[in-house]
């Protein structure tokens, strides 16, 4: 069998196989609160982090252009 396929049986197996559930992943209501604070820090991130990048290429697509 080649190794490959022996590595995928193996990762495979594990997968399948049941074991005891996870440590720390319960569902409920959060023990602590997230404020307003920390709502809007992250959302901000998140939009820099996604749209920023997309406004710069947006912003020199012209320079895009002139350069071919």
């Amino acid at each position: 069998m080649p190794p490959s396929a022996l590595i995928a049986r193996s990762l495979l197996r594990s997968a399948a196989r049941p074991g005891p559930a996870r440590r720390g992943l319960t569902s409920g209501p959060p023990q602590s609160p997230v404020g307003l604070g920390d709502t809007a820090v992250g959302l901000v991130a998140v939009f820099v982090s996604i749209l920023g990048p997309a406004a710069w290429v947006l912003g020199h697509l012209n320079h895009y252009k002139k350069r071919e």
